[in-house]
Formats: structure tokens, C-alpha cells, sequence
């Protein structure tokens, strides 16, 4: 039976680590996992990002002033999670969330203690391969049945100006050379994970000339496991950010495709694997569960309706009284409405 003593007055919510399951078009139902929590953390400041402009910009784990969640943290909040979900409707756990996940040192414990408890699923995280060049990341990375490493660009002018990083020493060389790395030492799958963008103005994109040549260079070289190819669907951190043209997609994915086989190749709008059931036996606080959700990803009602197992219609209400206690803002992007999460300083 859902409890609603869920308390929307306090500003600092006992925010759960884990949250969705949400649909996913290339992992599936995909229970996450938030190892770095709100306010958004990160090494980068990507111009497409779906959760706004990053508020904690670090190079290193080492500059991280909160302590980082811990094992025994997301341990406490998976078996509240389990208590309620059907884990026969999930496919796979994913450690993704409010930022850049491998800035957590104790990734890798936490990895081993979820894989204890999650009866067999594989484990996903979603990583901007910033850190691979260090010993200590890698290291927590090779816990997990798939890595989906980003990489948006194949020379240091078009990172810079897309990926934006803290670190200014950092360059595309080493990031591409650390994925190699990576590659040889990771006994799971590694898949590169590349936004195709471009901009309103027109100066900034991956998708033309030697900026594209040098992406597609740079995707050869490393030979991954497998190349997602994604586009900024959601509303983006800066509003000129926009998708490519289908037509743009396409010609992407044909080069790819006879550079690296087709077999190799997951494109958005082509591949899907959302569609199946997300069961619940029970809700806790559908509210809160709502809250935790959005904090993590804007979503449209479809997204609410299949990560919460519940229909449209009550989506649509708990959103209205969330709407109405200011919590939660809307924006529509390539004609969809979403919905996300709005912090203190926005209302």
C-alpha cells in the first residue's frame, strides 16, 4: 500500500540512491544507480547535457568537498527498492545518475556488493571517460559487465567546445588512448557512447567535415565493443544544441557501419529496446519515487508512466500536484514535453 507522508516542505529530501527503473532504447529496463547524488557533479559541462549546466565542475575525485555515497548507503536503499519491484522485470543495473560516476573511489566496492543482491543482472555504468587515465578508476570499472564510455569528439578544438572539461590539461589524445587502455583490461563489454549534435548558428557539430573525420578516426582507432550513436533528444544544458537531421544520422551511421560492421552499430531511432513491462508488487510513495526520477532525467509522461508502472492518467496527476507546489518544471524539446525536477533556486 502506497504511504503519502511524503513531506514536500523540506528543501533536502532523503534522496534515494537508486531510482526507475527507467525505459531505456539501449539497455532496457534499467534499474539506476546514483553514486555521486544531487547536486549535478561532474568533469565535464557537456552543451547537450539533459540535466543542465554542471554545478560541482571537478578534474579529480580528490576535489569532491561531500562525502561520497557509500556501499552499505546504496546496499540500504536497493533492498527498500526490492522490497516492492518485481526484479524479474528488470534487465539490467546501471550506474549513471546526477553526474560523473567513476569520481566515487568506492565504485568498485559498491559494484560488488550490488552484484551480490541483484540475482544475476549485468551491470552497466554510464561514464564520460574523463578518469580512465587513472590506474585506480579502471581498476572499478573492470567490475562491470558493460561500460558505455562517452566520446563526442575526435580532436582537442571540438572536445573542448562540446564536452567542456575542468580540466584544461586534459586532451582528446589521452582520452582516447585510456579507452584502449581500458578496452584491454576490461573483461566486460565496452561500448563508446557518441552524442551526434549540432547548433542552431551552425558552429558547433561533430557531424561535418574534418571534425566528423576526425570522430570517425578516433572511433577506428579504439575498436569498441560496440558504438551507440545518440542524439541531444532531451531538452539540453544550452538551448541552440540541436539533433541532426535524420538524413544526417543515417550517412553517420553507413560510415560507421563499413568501418566497424553493422553488427557493431545501436543507432537512436533505429534500435529500441524499450516496450516491455516494468512490474511493481507495491509503492512506497509514488510522489517521492516521481521526485527521485526526475532528479536523475526529464522525462515525458510515457517515461513516468512505464518506469512507475503506473497509466497515464495518474502520471499526469501526480505531476499536477507536484506542478502545483512548484516542484517540478516543464520544456518542450523536438515537440515533446518533458518534465523535470525544479531545484530551490529556480522557484
Amino acid at each position: 500500500m502506497e504511504r503519502n507522508s511524503f513531506c514536500f516542505r523540506r528543501e533536502r529530501i532523503d534522496l534515494s540512491t537508486v531510482y526507475g527503473p527507467v525505459p531505456s532504447w539501449r539497455l532496457g529496463r534499467s534499474l539506476g544507480i546514483d553514486v555521486v547524488l544531487p547536486p549535478k557533479k561532474c568533469t565535464f559541462n557537456c552543451m547537450y547535457c539533459q540535466l543542465g549546466k554542471t554545478r560541482v565542475h571537478v578534474s579529480a575525485p580528490e576535489m569532491l568537498t561531500e562525502t561520497p555515497v557509500n556501499a552499505d548507503q546504496v546496499v540500504n536503499d536497493l533492498d527498500n527498492v526490492l522490497e516492492h519491484l518485481n526484479l524479474n522485470t528488470i534487465d539490467i543495473v546501471t550506474f549513471s545518475g546526477t553526474g560523473e560516476p567513476t569520481l566515487n573511489l568506492m565504485l568498485g566496492d559498491t559494484a560488488r556488493k550490488v552484484e551480490k543482491k541483484v540475482g544475476g543482472l549485468p551491470l552497466a555504468i554510464l561514464t564520460n571517460s574523463s578518469l580512465f587515465h587513472r590506474e585506480d578508476v579502471r581498476r572499478n570499472l573492470a567490475l562491470f559487465d558493460v561500460i558505455v564510455a562517452k566520446l563526442d569528439a575526435g580532436d582537442n578544438e571540438t572536445f573542448r567546445a562540446i564536452n567542456r572539461p575542468a580540466d584544461e590539461r586534459l586532451n582528446i589524445e589521452t582520452i582516447i588512448d585510456s579507452i584502449k587502455k581500458l578496452r584491454k583490461e576490461a573483461k566486460g563489454v565496452v561500448a563508446l557512447e557518441v552524442m551526434l549534435l549540432h547548433s542552431k548558428s551552425g558552429h558547433i557539430s561533430n557531424i561535418e567535415g574534418r571534425c566528423f573525420q576526425n570522430l570517425l578516426d578516433a572511433i577506428v582507432e579504439i575498436s569498441p565493443d560496440q558504438v551507440q550513436l545518440e542524439v541531444p533528444c532531451r531538452p539540453p544544458s544550452e538551448s541552440y544544441v540541436k539533433p541532426p537531421p535524420r538524413r544526417k544520422i543515417k550517412l553517420v551511421a553507413n560510415e560507421l557501419s563499413k568501418a566497424l560492421g553493422e553488427d557493431k552499430l545501436w543507432v537512436y531511432g533505429l534500435h529500441d529496446k524499450r516496450g516491455r513491462s516494468i512490474a511493481w508488487l507495491s509503492h512506497e510513495n509514488l510522489e517521492k519515487e516521481l521526485v527521485e526520477l526526475l532528479k536523475r532525467r526529464p522525462c515525458c509522461i510515457h517515461d513516468i508512466s512505464a518506469s512507475l508502472g503506473i497509466t497515464p492518467l495518474m502520471a499526469r496527476r501526480l505531476l499536477k500536484r507536484l506542478r502545483e507546489m512548484h516542484f517540478v518544471a516543464t520544456e518542450t524539446s523536438e515537440g515533446e514535453r518533458y518534465y523535470s525536477y525544479k531545484n530551490a533556486a529556480s522557484r
